[in-house]
């Protein structure tokens, strides 16, 4: 650990000593806001939760970065796969979680795969450029945000459409794509995104955005006992856009929206030999925004999402998915003002529907079978909620909520938080104390339900409570906060064999109540009349009575520096340290389930940008893996090495 921190010292210090400090884009960093907290505008001090922002800004520094890549930085979350090939699977584990406990929205409505194992968002299907920022909230907050919202929230707010009437951006570069030990063989990397957008005088908002995204160069597995490399895997994206709404600038605001995602991924056999195998995935979204304010104390928002998401697998085990899923949440918020107070109400209604169908080539056969029909593997969610938040000008705040999740497999049951904070003025500095109580319920997936294969429809919920602490001191400059949390969990669900001599698996409740406990640690500092942003975090994480989680590193440090070298020339230096893991991989030798140890690494990548003084012109480069780590995120399984990246961004 030693060395970790000199290495992080030694790339800030570097940095400070060659900044050439002139003007500033960053903003104060104790009038940032969020609304991932309570469903309403509030600035970070008045929160009692551990809320992340990561602005456009945040992601423009790093250009030609994933969605998992930016997430992966913050502290708390692993996002596995991130840093492997472009189309590796991703475990979003959060707080020693799984995908599973992970609720992910789009301009506030929760997305999902149905047919998926954990019934997640699928984060490869999205283009960063489509995204104007992310809001990430931790911690058990099933009462405002319903089942899965375990770990984490994850809030995706697309980007914005301009002011005037009609503005044009495209951002495209190119990079390489290799492994430590690999020779490069030039340019597999492309990506280009183009957008329209404008609003007219009438009102009336529009918006459409086109990305393609073109990767190769890297296998997706190779065997750790060949001595002959794989051949490449490749992944292709396309992504499309078209937004369309109103706004009359006072109080009332209306978009919908239509996505559609899709991307091809080849990858190898699952005992790590070379094959032809390729899954393409396909998600038809859309969905509605509104906003009005009928008073200046109250408003009412809906959102609501409609995904089918449809999955081809054509390897020596062919299937096909085909998912439907829709949520609506709709609230009214209502500020009431007391004496020396604010209370800020919020009544809402929550309902998700989905479902999903399965087919498969039995064996023998040169056909497709029918294996869970939409008419079994379907399920429904109903759930009325309720949030206050009390804001005393004395600096004590309370935040408390009710949900009645009400679903179609199971008994109804009632989840809360209870949330108290004050904070108070020192000197200049605002220092904050908070805590948290809050409960959480997690239906099992329709796939482990239902799959013709795994599933087990004897499944119980899954039950869990989050205690968590911390402090914060910001100032206009400096942040600083820690927090602290344990989460009791009942009825985990596993995937466990039931009969290892005829290999029959099945997804099981876990019998242990299970305790996972952290501490997460983040500092962030503006130097030289904001002009110099330094960021730090550090991220312990454990399971009581286990050793090595398995992907989950013990320890993690991620840190950063942006500087400037010339009035528009900014260089960004991130670092990140991952503690050595468990694994484990099925041996096609022994047909056993074997456990391995990852071990440790560390990287640091560099980005550069520099724009034109009289055009809206924006030249970028990066290295990523500067050092050239050789590493593995999960056994058997390529990561990238050293490449490179050019790219431009122009707006019209």
């Amino acid at each position: 650990m030693r060395k970790i921190f000199i290495t992080a010292v030694a790339i800030s210090t570097l940095l400070l000593q060659h900044s050439v400090a002139q003007t500033s884009d960053l903003e104060k960093l104790d009038e940032i806001t969020i609304t991932a907290d309570s469903k309403t505008e509030l600035k970070r001090t008045q929160s009692g939760k551990p809320v992340v922002r990561i602005n456009r800004q945040q992601i423009e520094n790093q250009a030609a970065t994933s969605v998992a890549e930016l997430l992966n930085q913050v502290a708390g979350i692993e996002i596995n796969g991130s840093r492997s090939n472009a189309g590796q699977n991703l475990g979003y584990f959060i707080r020693g979680g799984s995908n599973r406990q992970v609720s992910v929205l789009i301009d506030g409505a929760q997305v999902n795969d149905p047919s998926g194992i954990a019934g997640d968002f699928d984060l490869r299907l999205i283009a960063v450029d489509q995204i104007e920022e992310i809001e990430i909230l931790k911690g058990a907050s099933s009462s405002l945000y319903g089942s899965n919202a375990s770990t984490a929230v994850i809030n995706i707010k697309l980007k914005k459409t301009a002011r005037e009437a009609f503005k044009l951006s495209l951002n495209s570069f190119v990079a390489t794509n290799k492994a430590a030990d690999q020779k490069s063989s030039g340019l597999d990397s492309f990506e280009t995104t183009i957008n329209a957008s404008g609003t007219l005088a009438t009102g009336l908002t529009y918006g459409l955005t086109f990305g393609h995204q073109s990767v190769d160069g890297l296998s997706a597995a190779q065997d750790p006992n060949s001595q002959t490399r794989n051949e490449s895997d490749p992944f292709n994206r396309v992504n499309l856009l078209a937004r369309i709404g109103y706004d009359n600038q006072k109080d009332f605001k209306l978009t919908s929206y239509l996505s559609f995602d899709e991307f091809r991924v080849a990858f190898d056999n699952f005992d790590f030999t070379d094959a032809n195998n390729e899954t393409l995935n396909k998600q038809l979204r859309w969905g509605t925004n509104m906003v009005y304010k009928y008073s200046e104390k109250g408003s009412v928002v809906y959102n609501d999402v409609s995904t089918h998401t449809s999955r081809d697998t054509r390897s020596g085990f062919p299937s096909i998915f085909n998912a439907d899923g829709y949520s609506l949440d709709i609230y009214n918020n209502y500020d009431v003002n007391l004496k020396n107070a604010l209370l800020k109400t919020i009544v809402g209604f929550n309902m998700r529907l989905d479902s999903f169908e399965s087919f498969s080539v039995p064996l023998g056969s040169s056909s497709f079978e029918q294996d869970a029909s939409s008419d079994v593997a379907n399920a429904q969610i109903y759930d009325p909620y309720l949030n206050l938040l009390y804001l005393n000008d004395n600096g004590f705040n309370m935040n408390v909520g009710a949900r009645l999740n009400l679903h179609s497999n199971y008994d109804s049951k009632l989840v809360y938080t209870i949330n108290p904070s004050y904070r108070f003025k020192v000197g200049e500095n605002t220092l904050k104390a908070f805590a948290s109580y809050g409960t959480a319920y997690v239906a099992p997936s329709l796939f482990q339900l239902y799959d013709s294969l795994y599933g087990n429809d004897a499944l119980q919920a899954e039950e869990n409570a989050t205690i968590e602490a911390g402090l914060e001191v910001a100032a206009a400059q400096s942040l600083f906060s820690l927090t602290v949390f344990t989460r009791d969990e009942k009825n985990l669900v596993i995937f466990t064999t039931i009969d290892p001599v005829n290999f029959v698996f099945q997804y099981q409740n876990n019998a242990d109540e299970l305790t996972a406990r952290g501490l997460e640690l983040q500092a962030q500092h503006n130097m030289f009349d904001n002009k110099v942003a330094i960021t730090a975090n550090y991220t312990f994480t454990e399971r009581e009575g286990v050793t090595l989680l398995t992907r989950i590193p013990k320890h993690k440090v991620n840190a950063s520096a942006r500087f400037r070298v010339l009035p528009k020339s900014f260089v960004t230096a991130t670092y990140q340290y991952n503690d050595s893991r468990g694994d484990f991989f099925f041996n096609s030798n022994t047909f056993a389930s074997e456990a391995v140890t990852l071990k440790s690494f560390q990287t640091v990548d560099l980005d550069v940008t520099h724009a034109l003084k009289s055009k809206n012109v924006v030249f970028f480069a990066g290295v990523s893996n500067l050092l050239d780590v050789d590493f593995q995120e999960l056994f058997g399984f390529e990561t990238v090495g050293r490449n490179y990246k050019v790219g431009v961004r122009l707006a019209f």
